[in-house]
């Protein structure tokens, strides 16, 4: 129990941070003038925190592999597996673009959702979806036009307007959805404590700026604050994260990916500088979400 008080504790301070965090960067994104800033740096600097910070959570995969099972051989057999579901990811991104796509973005409302959410215990699996679908979604509401570009580039298919109408429907429920269950948790909440402290509150407000964002920043610098100051430090909360113990695990799993960004950009994608983050997160999201299963199939076997 008191374990589970410090986490909350943990995750209430974080998600005040990330707040003050949100309202800062709206605010000097609306006080300096657009022309006065750099959009391509920009976009390198929010790939630079997907591929480090963003990366980092799933980079404790590693200690998940080393803790997780006790016979080094069983360890050995586990670490082949994680690198064949990576590069079989990475080998249906290159041979079936959009296959590669649309199964990382189903990967993406199923984790997000249930990542995001989890130190609410809920067992409402439809608002977890909600939550899921929108991040995953939300650029699309106000930046219709540069997701399909950025869409386009990955898988060189042009997405049809049905398609895209149905996923606008979709979006807009879970956004009603979410908010008709922040509110009705609040006014039925018989918990005393103050607004700043309340974790609905809190994550509706993260939620709400979130939204605001996404109508004012490119999609891919909305994605990296998300991705990296929401999804991936909770995460990282959630892993009960040390800095002196864990950093070897983030090293030994993130180096990879900027190296093979920085040796392969430009020479072998045609898409845009950001874009090849993508299919890295595919290929490492499938390894990801399968790994507790791999290593209960391997510790019965």
């Amino acid at each position: 129990m008191a374990y589970l008080k410090n986490m909350l504790n943990k995750i209430i301070i974080h998600q005040q941070l990330f707040i003050l965090s949100l309202l800062g960067f709206i605010f000097l994104n609306t006080l300096i003038p657009a022309d006065l800033v750099n959009p391509d740096y920009l976009i390198w600097t929010a790939l630079f925190l997907v591929s480090s910070i963003g990366v980092s959570h799933g980079a404790l995969d590693g200690k998940l592999i080393w803790y997780g099972i006790n016979k080094n051989i069983q360890r050995f057999t586990l670490f082949i597996f994680y690198l064949l579901f990576v590069l079989s990811g990475w080998m249906l991104w290159i041979s079936f673009p959009v296959i590669g796509l649309t199964l990382l973005l189903i990967m993406a409302v199923f984790h997000f959702g249930n990542a995001d959410l989890r130190f609410l215990k809920l067992a409402d699996i439809n608002i977890k979806l909600s939550w899921g679908f929108t991040m995953t979604f939300l650029p699309i509401l106000f930046k219709k036009d540069v997701v399909l570009s950025i869409f386009y580039n990955l898988i060189n298919t042009k997405i049809s307007e049905t398609l895209i109408v149905i996923i606008y429907c979709i979006l807009i429920l879970s956004i009603v959805r979410i908010y008709w269950f922040f509110v009705t948790n609040f006014l039925n909440s018989k918990e005393i404590s103050v607004w700043y402290e309340d974790k609905n509150i809190l994550l509706l407000s993260e939620f709400t700026l979130l939204i605001l964002l996404s109508y004012l920043v490119h999609p891919f610098i909305w994605f990296a604050i998300y991705f990296c100051g929401l999804h991936g430090l909770r995460s990282l909360i959630d892993s009960k994260f040390k800095w002196r113990i864990d950093l070897k695990w983030i090293m030994i799993f993130t180096l990879p990916v900027l190296i093979f960004i920085y040796f392969t950009h430009g020479k072998f994608w045609n898409s845009d500088n950001y874009s090849i983050i993508f299919p890295i997160l595919g290929a490492l999201t499938i390894a990801h979400m399968s790994l507790p299963t791999l290593i209960k199939h391997i510790k019965n076997n």
